[in-house]
């Protein structure tokens, strides 16, 4: 689908000021007294004002190092070896910078051990990426990956379908590493909770990305960094934690988790391995109402009373390793499984008024769910010279095995009369994708960048579904495999248009190809389209501490495999699911203004508008099974407009040396006029949220921290959601030397947060409020040991963790 641009839009972008500036390299030698090599030497690039960190570097064995991709700016240079005094230089970096020889100077004693930290913010901003360090929290210890969501600014999780969602809108595309999952919401929701907090190092929110990602994510891109070894010598992290809640209506449940870490950087090679355990119990709980129309009759109404007790069993490991055959090539590979087992038994007890029938049901369901994820893969990396010319190849293969097995004991009560029937829901699912990927940068002259690209991947979902709610109580099979074929090609430029403004433009087209077929091959459905992404970003520095940008981005939000899947697929005695095979992805176009004050303070505005906009509809169906009306779930495209303005600003700031502030808001309003039937959403809905976080730092080794939201509610598709928020309390301690940190941390301590919601159309109303187990207390203990010759603690940009952000960068 080809896109077309007026003049004056271009005028527009054009003549519009933004904010970031160039980019160089700061490259050169560092030599010891007898003008020997200084290999692996620690190279930091400082901010001038502060000595926050920019860029981190390691010199390689020849002493040589290099830094991309530097801002135009002053800087502080910092480099330290053991055994040296440390060597400090102011550099102003307007071109590529070519240092020369730099000499350390002996200590006058040896030392034993040279630590450069530099303290990381929870929250940093770097471009349109949000970033958040989950070390520096003391409260997301202990937490399952999920969970962690939920502690990001201005993402919050539907605990009713565990979706996750950015400001209240669905369409976020979540990535490992950089690296695209490919599952569906169900999958990502079971492989996240198998992931440790402890073992993830930060979380990227990225709004407006470059041509260089995938086009899919039309609300949000969320990268998930795990960790990986950063420290000379051999290193060993060992971490275990426990956790306890207690509810007077459902009972108690302990939680446990353990840990090790091992890293060892020498020489050519860095190797990282992980292995961790996550034990659980849990409960969730829910209230919901069910008003079923035919017409504009009401002819029943259900009342469910719900409750869920659980535990959950997952292991996860991890094993990384680079190789550099020389200081222009290196390989590497990395192997993630994750396995998981589950248990849950849930009870749903029901009040049905039928006109002047009113009878009781109790459905007792029992589930087991068993989870095997892999994630592997392998890359090169090669340096062409030392002007930035880099090519990266990954290849990378996920695999996802999951089966679910409902056991259902429902039993019917009407006066005297009791009827009881067993159902069973089994449901094994295989997912596999293949993907290859390439990009190519090279500087073309000293203001201009180029950036290219393909990548190419192959998916394929085999879902065998197996219920006996139909045919007397006999198995039915629904076989659906499902496959999609991206493959994905771009381009862009950056361009230095003078010392204070800097062009981005970028374009990325992709060929989509779907198809869905039953066990013998018949093909169900099928789709074949090609799209183009344009992105374009302006970015002005105005002053020395203001700067502003424009941008331009437009993105895609794909359905899954389930939502073509034609077969009906019962999740209860009175709900199914069924297909769209006509169903068409939405396009999302959209413009943002952000204005930056030094380098801290963010303001942005957004305007969005979405075709071909889908969302889940629900329908009464009377005559599936004759005598009962079960709520039918699909996804459909809806005719109308859907748009939103939105407004964000990221404030952090210290009231005292030792009380930090980050203040996140946003707000805006949404435009939707569009219909299904006779269910019609017209409405300009004002929203808004916030988060709050207070570090509190006590002594050189104790902090503290209370941190919460709170937003509005708003519309998505048929389904409202009502205002919803809570806090958390947490305190860090380091002991012996800060080789050990004690975290010990109250979750949703007053029993705050909540999901409530309604769902509307023309044959169905439902109101619900879902209750699960928010409120613990964790305490988590992590111990850092073995021969760790240098550490760096560092604060990443972003352009060279093999993402880039949004507006302005490359």
């Amino acid at each position: 689908m080809l896109m077309t641009f007026k003049p004056t839009f271009f005028a527009l972008f054009l003549f519009t000021t933004i904010q970031a500036l160039g980019q160089s390299t700061v490259s050169g030698i560092v030599i010891d007294e007898k003008k020997q090599a200084a290999s692996f030497a620690n190279v930091l690039i400082l901010n001038e004002k502060d000595s926050t960190m920019v860029k981190g570097a390691v010199a390689d064995v020849d002493g040589r190092f290099l830094t991309p991709q530097i801002p135009h700016n002053t800087y502080l240079l910092a480099i330290t070896a053991i055994g040296y005094q440390k060597y400090y230089q102011k550099i102003e970096v307007r071109a590529d910078l070519n240092l020369g020889n730099i000499q350390l100077l002996p200590e006058s004693k040896t030392l034993s051990e040279v630590e450069v930290s530099v303290k990381k913010q929870l929250i940093e901003r770097s471009g349109d990426k949000m970033i958040m360090n989950v070390d520096a929290s003391p409260i997301t210890s202990g937490l399952n990956g999920l969970e962690l969501m939920e502690k990001v600014p201005g993402i919050t999780v539907d605990r009713n379908s565990e979706t996750i969602k950015v400001k209240g809108k669905s369409g976020v595309m979540v990535m490992i590493d950089d690296r695209k999952t490919y599952l569906s919401d169900e999958q990502l929701a079971n492989f996240l909770k198998t992931l440790k907090s402890d073992d993830i190092d930060k979380i990227e929110v990225i709004t407006n990305p470059s041509a260089r990602y995938d086009a899919s994510g039309t609300t949000a891109i969320i990268n998930i960094k795990t960790k990986k070894g950063k420290n000379f010598g051999t290193n060993y992290i060992v971490d275990m934690g426990v956790g306890y809640s207690n509810y007077k209506e459902y009972g108690s449940f302990p939680k446990n988790n353990q840990g090790i870490t091992m890293n060892a950087k020498k020489g050519k090679y860095t190797l990282y391995a992980n292995v961790s355990r996550n034990y659980m119990t849990w409960f969730n709980a829910f209230n919901e109402t069910q008003e079923l129309y035919e017409g504009s009759n009401l002819v029943e109404t259900r009342k469910n009373i719900g409750k869920a007790l659980g535990n959950g069993n997952s292991w996860s490991s991890k094993v990384a390793f680079d190789y550099d055959f020389s200081k222009n090539t290196s390989v590497g590979f990395t192997v993630q499984g994750a396995l998981s087992d589950n248990l849950f038994e849930r009870t749903i007890n029901q009040s049905n008024q039928q006109l002047s029938t009113t009878k009781a049901i109790q459905m007792l369901r029992n589930r087991n769910t068993d989870n095997k994820n892999y994630l592997i893969n392998t890359h090169w990396k090669q340096n062409f010279d030392t002007s930035g010319t880099v090519l990266n190849v990954d290849f990378d293969v996920i695999i996802n095995k999951i089966t679910f097995d409902d056991r259902f004991k429902t039993t019917n009560m009407l006066e005297s009369q009791q009827n009881v029937v067993n159902n069973q829901i089994y449901s094994p699912e295989n997912f596999v994708t293949y993907a290859l990927k390439a990009d190519f940068i090279k500087n073309l002259t000293k203001k201009v960048k180029l950036e290219t690209g393909f990548k190419s991947s192959f998916s394929d979902n085999a879902k065998d579904f197996n219920d006996n709610f139909r045919d007397n109580g006999a198995l039915v099979n629904s076989y659906f495999k499902f496959k999609q074929n991206i493959h994905a090609v771009y381009f862009m430029l950056n361009t230095e248009l003078s010392k204070t403004l800097n062009l981005q433009t970028g374009l990325r087209g992709e060929q989509t190809y779907t198809s869905g077929t039953d066990r013998a091959g018949e093909e169900l459905s099928t789709q074949n389209y090609f799209n183009l992404f344009p992105t374009l970003s302006l970015n002005k520095k105005v002053t020395k501490d203001y700067a502003v940008s424009l941008g331009f981005s437009r993105r895609i939000n794909r359905p899954n495999s389930d939502n073509f899947n034609t077969f009906n697929r019962f999740f209860s005695p009175q709900q199914y699911a069924k297909g769209n095979p006509n169903l068409l992805p939405s396009l999302n176009n959209s413009i943002s203004m952000t204005h930056t004050i030094k380098d801290a303070f963010s303001f942005s505005v957004d305007y969005v508008t979405v075709k071909q906009f889908f969302a889940e509809v629900y329908s009464v169906d009377s005559v599936y099974i004759p005598g009962n009306r079960l709520i039918q779930e699909s996804i459909e495209n809806v005719n109308g407009k859907v748009s939103w303005w939105s407004f964000s600003a990221s404030l952090p700031f210290n009231l005292t040396k030792w009380w930090n502030v980050n203040l996140n808001i946003w707000s805006g309003i949404n435009m939707y006029n569009y219909s299904r039937e006779n269910a019609v959403v017209n409405v300009n809905q004002f929203y808004s949220g916030l988060y709050l976080q207070q570090t509190f730092t006590l002594n050189k080794t104790l902090s503290a921290e209370i941190s919460g939201y709170v937003n509005s509610g708003e519309t998505w598709g048929f389904e409202t959601s009502k205002p919803q928020g809570a806090f958390d309390l947490g305190i860090k301690k380091f002991l012996w030397d800060k080789k050990a940190t004690l975290k010990i941390s109250v979750q949703d301590p007053a029993y705050l947060n909540r999901y409530r919601n309604v769902a509307r159309t023309n044959e169905l109303v439902s109101t619900g409020e879902y209750r699960w187990d928010n409120r613990r207390l964790r305490i988590n203990f992590t111990y850092n040991f073995g021969n760790t010759n240098v550490k760096v603690n560092q604060r990443s940009n972003g352009d060279n963790d093999g993402g880039g952000g949004g507006k302005g960068r490359s």
